[in-house]
């Protein structure tokens, strides 16, 4: 079974909510609902960090409940490490077309 709490997203704005895990007082992730004009919507994924420039891409997802599945659960830091070139992904610097499209969802 998983570590991971029960507990359901929690919509924080129209299209933005957090995921919790085990520490009550911090959440995990922030999951965002994006619809760019031209290609299919996702749900982009990071994990939390109190400023935007600390989290780190976990992913983008077809649905709101496997941005959910996504979020890691434990302690993880705030701080980012020294970014390197193997993670260019995490860092959230992998153009768009190499996210999952729509067509693959549905192959």
């Amino acid at each position: 079974m998983s570590d991971r709490s029960a507990t359901p997203p929690i919509r924080i704005g129209e299209a933005e909510w957090i995921v919790m895990r085990e520490v009550p007082d911090r959440p995990a992730g922030l999951v965002k609902y994006f619809a760019p004009s031209g290609a299919p919507a996702y749900f982009r994924c990071v994990t939390w960090a109190p400023r935007s420039e600390d989290r780190r891409l976990i992913g983008r997802f077809a649905t709101l409940a496997e941005a959910e599945r996504a979020v890691p659960g434990g302690r993880r830091p705030a701080a980012p490490a020294t970014p390197t070139a193997t993670d260019a992904w995490e860092h959230g610097q992998v153009p768009w077309d190499a996210a999952p499209r729509r067509s693959d969802r549905y192959a």
